[in-house]
């Protein structure tokens, strides 16, 4: 008996290794270089650094323009991830009733969910551009503009927050899942009592998704405060060297990660640039933990008593 759980054991390590060389090769080596990194005063393509400590991170702490990038970003990632909750759960009670063809609308509903960013980017500044943009030709025509509307340039963070309502499929996927858990059996007690909708939704429906929504909250505001690419190619500037570089995204929209690629790939600055991103990983962490810990107070949890 112990020499086959030896067996096991050693075949377990074996099938394991090639995956564990590939983390330590390609991720925790990577993390630990950006981290001894940040500690130095390196540039791009020097040879000569020395260490200075956590200069750089004091130096991100006490940057006006690094300060409002947190606050802008932490912002928009609060919003982000509202709207696109709120939206998935509105969609996901609507199709979640019978209606013809919901199956349809589910997938017509999460198909620009699957389309890649970089697409998705590009196609919110053709529709949102003020020239040729599709949203001002129709506003104009109708008579609700009497002319077109600069929307990349005067509502940045506006246009960059659509895509959240437009890439809702997500959270209504997950939302639908969840509505499929809630008994029957409640709401036809509920309706036998005499209770209408609104309050079939308040006690019975919200408090059985509030684990999903919580789920969604959390997971959605870690990956919002690392938004990039989409302030990025939503940039009312024009694109320099055919497309190769990009201009600087405006104010309301240049969060963390764009000052961090800023700093990197631009100005050089390896160590400050990749000191951001630490101090972002630890503001993400952060706030993760922090809504865990309230997480208890709002998630509603069936916990049957000991006896």
């Amino acid at each position: 008996m112990g020499r086959i759980k030896a067996e096991n054991r050693r075949s377990f390590y074996i099938f394991l290794a090639p995956w564990i060389a590939g983390f330590l090769a390609f991720q925790l080596a990577p993390i630990g270089w950006g981290l001894l990194t940040s500690l130095t005063n390196r540039m791009a393509f020097s040879i000569k650094w020395k260490f200075i400590g956590l200069k750089n991170y004091e130096s991100v702490l006490t940057n006006p323009d690094v300060l409002y990038a947190f606050m802008i970003t932490f912002v928009y990632a609060l919003l982000h991830t509202s709207l696109a909750i709120l939206t998935g759960l509105v969609i996901a009670l609507l199709l979640e009733r019978k209606v013809p063809g919901r199956g349809v609308f589910r997938t017509i509903l999460y198909f620009p969910y699957m389309l890649p960013l970089v697409a998705v980017g590009w196609i919110f500044k053709i529709f949102l551009d003020r020239d040729t943009g599709f949203l001002n030709e129709v506003l104009v025509r109708l008579g609700l503009l009497k002319e077109a509307v600069p929307w990349l340039q005067k509502y940045p963070l506006q246009s960059i927050l659509a895509l959240a309502l437009w890439q809702s499929g997500w959270s209504l996927v997950i939302f639908l899942g969840g509505l499929a858990t809630v008994p029957n059996e409640l709401y036809e007690a509920a309706t036998i009592d005499g209770a209408g909708y609104g309050r079939r939704l308040r006690h019975i429906t919200l408090p059985l998704l509030s684990p999903f929504i919580f789920f969604q909250f959390v997971a959605s505001m870690i990956y919002a405060m690392q938004t990039f690419i989409q302030p990025y190619l939503m940039n009312p500037k024009s694109h320099r060297g055919e497309n190769l570089f990009l201009e600087t995204p405006p104010r309301e929209t240049f969060f963390v990660m764009a000052q961090a690629y800023q700093q990197v790939i631009e100005k050089h600055r390896f160590a400050y640039g990749i000191s951001m991103l630490w101090t972002l990983f630890a503001v993400v962490l952060i706030i993760t933990v922090i809504f865990i810990r309230l997480g208890g107070f709002v998630v509603y949890t069936e916990v049957e008593e000991k006896r």
